[in-house]
């Protein structure tokens, strides 16, 4: 009996210990995958330009130390969504034109095809999509072609807008030593135009002093002449000293006759208004004496008067 009940608590003994260990082995293998989900962490990357807002949200994967991501993690000519469990999506809340072509508001899912020197780029409408769960194209939207660049290491596949002009933007992929730009261009609303009855008395040469906003700058002049060309009100720089000389449009402000706002012309031809700015003009006997350059909290940043 003695040795028998030496033998059952050696058994016990053997099964705890097995127990444990399928323990351990479980919340290791637990641990392992929570740290392998924290690998491709979810983000999001927003940027507003003109009148549209352009977000994109993916996964990011981890190069791990890999030397060359690109063949070695993702193939060449392999389609593949930028990121990683779900697919990546962009989402524009207005007609945006990709590398020249319109894609029209909405969201989509993003596809490559994935080659050392050009990518393809496809624009999907199913946005919610696994991203082992490849569309075919008759769910694209668009597709467009990009030219592929080289730069420094980037550990984590990153997405970022890192040039913005006036209604024009670059939304840049790097991953490894993988660069690729996307160039979009905004789509500018409608612009009003100032009714050629009420334009000349606004019409003059004006001297403009530009105030300093920041602690202990200094104010600069500059002088102007806005002129009706009969398309359209304009502020033209006569003398704008160290600063290129500027061609804007005056378009009518909400709710007053005599404050305007001002529009200029971005590097395809559109012209987009100033927004949070308003020229308001003082005017005496019908015509306009000057003028005070606001921003959207009222500080005045200019003031302009009338020398003829």
């Amino acid at each position: 009996m003695r040795r028998g009940s030496i033998v059952i608590r050696q058994m016990v003994g053997g099964w705890t210990r097995l127990v444990a260990a399928a323990l351990i082995a479980m919340l290791a293998a637990r641990s392992e995958a929570a740290a392998q989900g924290r690998l491709s962490e979810k983000a999001v990357v927003s940027q507003t330009v003109g009148n549209t807002t352009i977000t994109v949200e993916y996964y990011r994967p981890v190069a791990r130390g890999r030397a060359s991501v690109f063949p070695n993690v993702v193939h060449w000519n392999e389609h593949w969504t930028p990121g990683a469990n779900w697919a990546t999506t962009i989402d524009v809340d207005h007609d945006v034109k990709v590398e020249g072509q319109l894609l029209p508001k909405g969201k989509y899912s993003l596809w490559t095809t994935v080659r050392p020197d050009t990518w393809t780029i496809d624009f999907h409408r199913g946005a919610r999509r696994f991203h082992m769960n490849r569309p075919d194209s008759t769910d694209r939207q668009l597709r467009v072609s990009a030219r592929a660049d080289s730069g420094a290491h980037t550990e984590v596949l990153t997405f970022d807008f890192p040039e913005i002009a006036t209604g024009a933007t670059t939304l840049r992929l790097r991953w490894g030593t993988m660069v690729v730009p996307l160039h979009l261009g905004m789509i500018a609303p409608p612009l009003a135009m100032v009714p050629p009855a009420d334009r000349s008395r606004f019409l003059g040469r004006y001297d403009v002093e530009a105030f300093a906003l920041e602690p202990g700058g200094s104010s600069r002049h500059l002088v102007i002449d806005v002129v009706d060309t009969g398309d359209a009100l304009r502020w033209r720089d006569v003398e704008n000293h160290g600063q290129p000389l500027r061609d804007l449009i005056f378009s009518p402000s909400p709710g007053s006759d005599d404050e305007l706002i001002r529009a200029q012309r971005s590097a395809d031809g559109q012209w987009w208004a100033q927004t949070g700015l308003v020229v308001a003009f003082t005017m005496a006997g019908g015509h306009a004496t000057g003028f005070d350059v606001r921003i959207e909290d009222g500080t005045r940043v200019s003031h302009g008067t009338r020398v003829r």
